[in-house]
């Protein structure tokens, strides 16, 4: 199954949640897009996805007009929150995204 996880930056909420899919589900195939992708992700979100074992090192962000949309079985159009500014809003943020990734997964 192919799950398209559409935000407006693809620098925080939408890695994170794919990420987070990807973890939920090895039979999925997830990948992140916005339709104003930053030139890279927030530094803040590679350390908080660390602590749950998650490495995002090296993602770069994906513009949704780069992809064929119509190539997924699911677009999962994600909670696209402020940037955080401290660490400690950017923990809340990743658990935010994590809770509402899985009740996505589990509606699938």
């Amino acid at each position: 199954m192919k799950i398209l996880v559409l935000t407006e930056t693809d620098a925080c909420c939408g890695p994170m949640a794919a990420a987070f899919l990807r973890d939920y589900s090895t039979s999925l195939e997830v990948i992140s897009a916005g339709r104003n992708p930053l030139q890279s992700i927030e530094p803040m979100v590679i350390t908080a996805m660390k602590e749950c074992l998650i490495d995002l090192t090296g993602y770069e962000p994906c513009d949704v007009k780069t992809v064929d949309v119509s190539a997924f079985d699911f677009v999962y159009d994600c909670p696209d929150l402020p940037l955080p500014e401290t660490i400690e809003e950017c923990r809340e943020l990743r658990d935010y995204i994590k809770n509402e990734a899985y009740l996505f997964f589990r509606g699938l």
